[in-house]
């Protein structure tokens, strides 16, 4: 089982060396190299004083210190990849140093590594191991390399996959690289994990990785655990030796602390940053384990030694995770900008709009929106398009950013064929537009936290509107028809917590029908309809109108209903809605009236814009006016009216089975409306909103 198990440590090994890109280590920084650099020598000095400090071994284990310095200079990268994505911050600023400080920190650790296998060799001149492994990695770079990359060439047509006998005598050259560092007098993971290095990580392909992986990681890899732990020997520890192995855990994470803490000083960053990159800087991953093995099987630490400092590996990484979780604790609020709404934009500000992609079949509804929002050299649009793909088993949470250098998006590409058909689809945006730009997304992550990826994007990249498919769509015989439940949890949820403008897209053919209509050569091919009755959602929902109605293919008609007093006062309204937050229904009123006036004064001399007032005095009569517009329009704008209370709308929130649509989207969701014309409804910040839960 040992054999097995270290056979299953040399090819994962070469995948992790496989997965590296080394062009990522010419971009770092001079603040992450600093950090990896003072992270890893510094633990190692700590660690190799500390061994010798705790007690005093036998002349033969004096080199067991290198080991433990290897051990404490060690940062789990895969480790700390996989809890910044779960965070949502692989992509942040904190995140992109430490994932560059990482990569510095793990290629330190490796020279450490080798440093301290030539030291302890059996073989009989240390300068002799470190040439040999020098000239190894050259002569790998220089003849292994070119000759594999031409195998690879002759022996594989382009777009195919490769052979069984070319994945055979792949994985044979793992073990003979191997194999070399062995006789030279290190070990042989070192050879599988330059072998890994010197091939291009985009070359072999995804599926090799799988397979192999799939193979390595369950069922050889285990067995390497399994042998260590047998070999793990915890009989002999007592009670003091406990607390030994707690005290020295606990002093494990200074040194790593330390030095974060004061390169970031030097680097003007915050303490609360330097803290949290100690904290990770302290994650150990396999490395750290199989240095602990290797100084054992050299001969030059002894079982106690071992089980110390294995223990202090397992509790450092184990108390890493729930500590950076509980410093970014997802449950801050997002505090939106008094920028971001579309009421303050300015007439020569770019737009930036966030839009959320489930299925492929939303987007063409979606980029006609993004066509008639009126992208021009004044204004322009900046599109950021994120897919949205459940988190299954074997996978991590991730934001991939299409296109930009350094992403592992090709192994989802080709596992969901759907982004093809978004990147096809967006290009078009792109080139019938040119005053649209969009950069393409993929966040990968549970249903329960996708909101968290549509708000801390939208948050990140300055958003001013997110827009969201509804969770419906359309049937052939004109019946709304759930696509899958979930949708409509992540809906509320950034509803909720978005800090910006939210619109919601009933889409009923839009992406096609417009499409047709815009290529005829009518001059107004677009009817869209804005229904007003009041409140921050509707002077949203009416800024994105006048915006759309700019669009040389767009008529517009804003219908806006006032309240009939006189009614009201003979007992015609409902009076509990009349007196529920008079002082607040009065500011709105005349914040509503103070908007719509400019509103007006802006469209004065534009035909392609109509304005009507109707009086109505409850939400019967509001129905009957909307029904009396006819069904000659292709959109319809709506306010969500979340927290606005007005007779306009009486009776019509008893009857509402889309609360995230309020009451007059879901009014016109009905079969007694147009079955043909979709609905925009846009929601104002949620911050704002006083029927927010946040």
């Amino acid at each position: 089982m040992e054999t097995v198990g270290n056979l299953g440590l040399i090819y994962h090994v070469f995948l992790i060396g496989l997965e590296i890109d080394l062009r990522a280590l010419t971009s770092v920084g001079p603040k992450a190299l600093g950090i990896g650099i003072a992270g890893a020598l510094f633990p190692f000095f700590f660690g190799a004083s500390l061994y010798t400090f705790i007690a005093e071994y036998p002349e033969n284990f004096r080199w067991g210190c290198l080991y433990w310095g290897v051990a404490l200079s060690v940062t789990g990268l895969p480790v700390i990849a996989e809890i910044f994505a779960k965070l949502k911050l692989l992509h942040s600023e904190i995140g992109r140093i430490a994932m560059s400080s990482a990569l510095v920190n793990d290629f330190s650790s490796w020279i450490l590594l080798v440093f301290s296998l030539a030291i302890t060799s059996s073989s009989s001149s240390t300068y002799l191991s470190l040439f040999s492994v020098l000239f190894f990695i050259i002569f790998s770079i220089f003849v292994i390399r070119p000759a594999l990359l031409w195998m690879l060439r002759k022996s594989t047509r382009e777009g195919e996959d490769y052979s069984e006998a070319t994945i055979c005598a792949i994985l044979t050259m793992v073990l003979a690289c191997g194999l070399i560092t062995d006789i030279c007098g290190v070990s042989s993971v070192l050879g599988a994990f330059v072998f890994g290095l010197i091939i291009p990580s985009d070359l072999l392909g995804h599926r090799f990785v799988l397979t192999v992986q799939g193979f390595v990681s369950d069922l050889l890899l285990p067995l390497y655990y399994a042998s260590l732990g047998m070999r793990t020997h915890l009989g002999g520890i007592n009670r003091e030796d406990m607390l030994m192995m707690v005290l020295i855990s606990l002093l494990s994470f200074i040194p790593k602390i330390v030095c974060t803490l004061a390169m970031s000083y030097f680097y003007r960053m915050s303490l609360h940053e330097g803290f949290t990159l100690g904290i990770l800087m302290n994650t150990k991953g396999l490395l750290a384990v199989m240095a602990m093995s290797l100084g054992r099987d050299h001969t030059v630490m002894n079982e106690d030694g071992f089980a110390i400092m294995l223990f202090t590996i397992f509790f450092m990484t184990i108390v890493t995770s729930p500590i950076v979780n509980f410093l970014y604790r997802r449950t801050k609020k997002f505090l939106p900008s008094q920028h971001r709404v579309l009421q303050n934009l300015k007439p020569d500000s770019e737009l930036r709009i966030l839009t959320s992609i489930h299925e492929v079949q939303t987007a063409a509804g979606i980029t006609a929106l993004l066509e008639i929002s009126h992208a021009s050299r004044r204004s322009p649009i900046c599109v950021f398009a994120l897919q949205l793909m459940q988190l299954k088993k074997h996978t991590t949470a991730l934001l991939i950013v299409h296109g930009a250098s350094g992403t592992s998006s090709e192994s989802y590409s080709r596992a969901d064929g759907q982004i093809d058909q978004l990147v096809t689809t967006f290009n078009n945006l792109e080139h019938q537009n040119p005053m649209i730009s969009v950069q393409l997304l993929t966040a990968i992550s549970p249903y329960s936290t996708m909101h968290e990826d549509i708000c801390c994007l939208a948050e990140e990249k300055q958003v001013t509107l997110i827009i969201l498919p509804f969770h419906k769509r359309q049937t052939i015989h004109n019946n709304m028809e759930e696509m899958n439940p979930a949708y409509k949890e992540v809906n509320n949820n950034t509803l909720e917590n978005a800090p910006c403008a939210v619109g919601i897209l009933v889409d009923r053919g839009f992406g096609t029908l417009l499409t047709s209509k815009i290529d005829d050569d009518k001059t107004r091919s677009c009817r869209i309809a804005m229904i007003f009755i009041g409140g921050r959602d509707d002077r949203e929902a009416l800024s994105y109108a006048l915006r759309m109605a700019r669009h040389p293919k767009v008529s517009l008609i804003v219908l806006r209903f006032i309240l009939d007093e006189t009614s009201a006062q003979n007992g015609d309204a409902d009076l509990s809605l009349t007196m529920e937050g008079e002082h607040e229904g009065e500011a709105e009123k005349k914040a509503d009236d103070i908007f719509v006036n400019e509103f007006r004064q802006k469209v004065q001399n534009d035909d392609s814009v109509v304005y009507t007032e109707e009086m109505s005095s409850n939400g019967a009569e509001t129905v009957k006016t909307i029904r009396s517009l006819g069904q000659d329009f292709d959109l319809y704008v709506v306010g969500r009216g979340l927290g606005f209370f007005s007779p306009l709308k009486g009776g019509l929130d008893e009857w509402n089975d889309c609360p995230e649509l309020g009451s007059i989207g879901d009014l016109l969701l009905t079969s007694d409306f147009s079955s043909t014309a979709s609905i925009l409804v846009v929601q104002h910040h949620a911050e704002l909103n006083p029927g927010s839960s946040t």
